[in-house]
């Protein structure tokens, strides 16, 4: 519970404080006032340089009041020390303190309304000013119980501390505690719920004699070119981005690095590779018997497990990057290179959401689909260019992605071009692509880019060429391809890596870190001995650690065996079928909203729109866990049990808190919300009355 309170704390803090240069004016009349609060001695001044406007701007009324070392401060005259049960300046007198201290807080106000935030700094040294004036307190008045006073001070101290981390020391603001703790609770309640199931559902271990090896390799299964393709094709796009990202940083000039960009950008090799197992997966769930729910629920439930990771990424490198003192405006740039990979798993799942759809499609009009989606693709370029609304970026997106897929189902179904069409439609791409760069219509880079839409971190139009122009090489070398891709050894890593993702990327994220902190950290250098000191030693904990529990945990298991495919009994009617309808649709959207909304947020952006259902990271993170527990209750039959629904009514409480704590609730988001809870506390009640009505009946109380 402790990590999970640790990850709500971390995921909902406040942006960095943009840097706004030396303040003006009434702001720098702030600024000064501010450090006459900050010595005792002169604090009383700080009335005489509060800015003229101040008491208009922000409606507090101040004075002076005496303080028990015997100096006169300048005080927030309504002001106190606050405290979880209200206003509370204990028996020894915090009293003047924390009501200097809140005056200090209400400038630092005042400049973010101005439109010029005060530097973090000030607020670090108005709580320490409070911290010492407290410890002082202390001993000047005792009142008998000097230990007990200091301990109080240190309670005090750590939620100064902790609130000012929270919001980044920027200016003070008013948060909603409520939706906040709500959602640390659901989001401890879902992953115990879901642990819980895992343990009651594992096998009993019984003594069995080990046979005998006859060969020592690894026996890690094998995969498929197309495992290997999609694997090789990510950590190429991975490895590219980060690569540019760390050259750029380390000052490297752009003329060298966008050859590399055009090389590294693979993201229409990765579609085309996920479509064949995305096709080949809805195969099997066929021949077992299962349908579309089947197929979702097994394969949308991997899937989100490996988004849980970027949940343990956004809070562990942030914090990993603080301790080993990295800038803040590196910080958010190393922790957008490191989400991207979030994005594509987004629109991964939307095409494994669309796959039976598609497929359906591509049976009935294959002529007409491809055309259907460039046309859509064209028009979101357009639009992209006519507005500043992301829609377009997205969708554009999208259609890419189906596009590729498309290709991977029209190849799974015999269609091979000749070598004269690879030869051309590679040629044409390519020579569009240079001459839309030698014209200035397409940009040099195709990774990096931050007005890209971000699955792609590249211009759509770009990322097609490109695409068709690997697509076509991997066309004409086929044969020559396909002979290198069946090496044992190859399948066996692109086994493995397809096996435990989510540890192998912490892992990468921890070279990542050490590679960084030697960019920026002069000090360091190539002195490894300086890398053994406690903070370095915690940030790289803070990733090493999650990357073995993650390990042992969740990816182990599978390193031996595939996913199997479950066998589907589809003889379902009445109720159970109805139940198991809308946990599939339910969970769909909410795996859907969570994830979207927790790559978004994270990054502290937003999708115009849909403000109300794509909430703040720990929101997002509950949508995700609740998405997932419904489709694996669809995976398991349990749709039918009355804790499936008690826990999914509960979950959808803490989001629903979180849009209804504004003063002009959105719309949508308390639509859906609402409508969530009420129908899935409609689904408990009914189902724990067919249980108590019916005592044959299976159900899981």
């Amino acid at each position: 519970m402790f990590v999970v309170v640790g990850f709500g704390l971390a995921a909902s803090r406040s942006p960095a404080v943009p840097e706004t240069g030396p303040a003006e004016g009434d702001v720098a009349d702030a600024e000064r006032a501010i450090e006459a609060l900050l010595d005792p001695d002169r604090s009383a001044e700080a009335l005489t340089l509060l800015p003229s406007d101040f008491t208009v701007v922000t409606g507090v009324r101040v004075g002076t009041q005496p303080a028990l070392d015997g100096t006169v401060r300048a005080v927030h005259v309504g002001g106190g020390c606050s405290a979880p049960w209200g206003d509370d300046s204990t028996r020894w007198d915090f009293g003047t303190p924390c009501r200097s201290h809140d005056l200090g807080y209400d400038l630092l106000r005042y400049a973010e309304k101005k439109g010029s935030p005060l530097e973090p700094d000030l607020r670090e040294a108005l709580d320490e000013r409070l911290s010492e004036d407290m410890y002082a307190t202390c001993d000047i008045n005792p009142q008998e119980s000097r230990s007990l006073c200091r301990g109080v001070a240190a309670i005090y101290t750590a939620g100064l501390v902790v609130n000012s981390w929270h919001q980044r020391w920027g200016p003070p603001v008013g948060e909603p505690v409520l939706p906040l703790l709500a959602g640390v609770v659901a989001i401890g309640v879902l992953l115990w719920h879901r642990l819980r199931d895992r343990l009651l559902s594992a096998p009993a271990r019984t003594p069995r004699a080990r046979p005998e090896r006859t060969d020592r390799k690894s026996p890690v299964l094998f995969a498929t070119p197309w495992t290997l393709l999609g694997v090789g094709s990510v950590g190429v796009l991975v490895l590219g981005e980060s690569g540019v990202a760390l050259a750029q940083w380390a000052g490297a000039p752009p003329s060298w690095l966008w050859p590399l960009t055009w090389i590294a950008q693979t993201a229409v090799v990765f579609f085309f590779a996920v479509g064949h197992t995305n096709a080949a997966t809805w195969n099997a769930i066929v021949r077992a018997g299962g349908g579309v729910r089947a197929y979702l629920a097994h394969r949308a439930g991997w899937l989100l497990q490996l988004a849980l990771v970027f949940a343990i990424v956004a809070f562990a490198l942030p914090l990993a990057l603080e301790l080993l003192r990295v800038p803040p405006s590196t910080i958010d740039a190393v922790v957008r290179v490191a989400l991207h990979p979030l994005w594509l798993l987004g629109f991964y799942l939307l095409t494994v959401f669309l796959t039976p759809a598609m497929l359906a499609l591509q049976r009935r009009i294959p002529r007409l689909l491809p055309v259907t989606l460039t046309v859509l693709l064209a028009g979101t370029e357009w639009l992209s260019t006519r507005t500043t609304s992301s829609w377009p970026h997205h969708v554009g997106t999208l259609a890419l992605a189906l596009l590729a897929q498309h290709a991977a189902f029209a190849h799974r179904n015999g269609f091979v071009p000749s070598r004269l069409q690879l030869a051309l439609s590679g040629g044409a791409a390519f020579g569009a692509l240079v001459l839309g760069v030698v014209t200035g219509a397409l940009p040099f880079a195709m990774l990096g880019l931050a007005e890209a839409p971000p699955a792609l971190a590249g211009p759509t139009t770009s990322v097609l060429l490109i695409g068709l122009v690997q697509l076509s090489l991997l066309g004409l070398f086929r044969s020559r391809l396909m002979r290198t891709a069946h090496r044992p050894e190859l399948l066996r890593a692109a086994g493995l890596v397809s096996r435990v993702p989510m540890s192998l990327y912490l892992l990468f994220l921890v070279a990542v870190l050490l590679l960084v902190s030697a960019v920026y950290l002069p000090r360091f250098g190539l002195d490894l001995g300086r890398f053994v000191q406690p903070r370095a030693v915690l940030a790289v904990a803070l990733l090493v650690g999650p990357a073995v529990l993650v390990f042992f945990g969740f990816e182990r298991h599978v390193w031996h065996r595939p996913h199997l495919v479950p066998m589907w009994n589809p003889a379902q009617h009445g109720l159970d079928r109805v139940l198991s309808h809308t946990a599939t649709a339910a969970g769909l959207g909410f795996a859907v909203i969570g994830l979207f909304g927790f790559a978004l947020t994270t990054l502290g952006t937003e999708l115009s729109g849909l403000q109300g259902l794509l909430l703040d990271p720990v929101q997002s993170l509950v949508h995700l866990l609740l998405g997932m527990s419904l489709l694996h209750s669809v995976r398991t039959g349990s749709t039918n049990a009355p804790s499936t629904w008690v826990l999914t009514a509960a979950a959808c409480i803490p989001p629903l808190l979180s849009v209804t704590a504004t003063s002009s609730p959105d719309t949508l988001g308390l639509a859906v919300h609402t409508s969530a809870c009420l129908l899935a506390a409609a689904a408990a009640a009914v189902t724990t009355a067919a249980a108590l009505t019916s005592p044959g009946r299976r159900a899981k109380v």
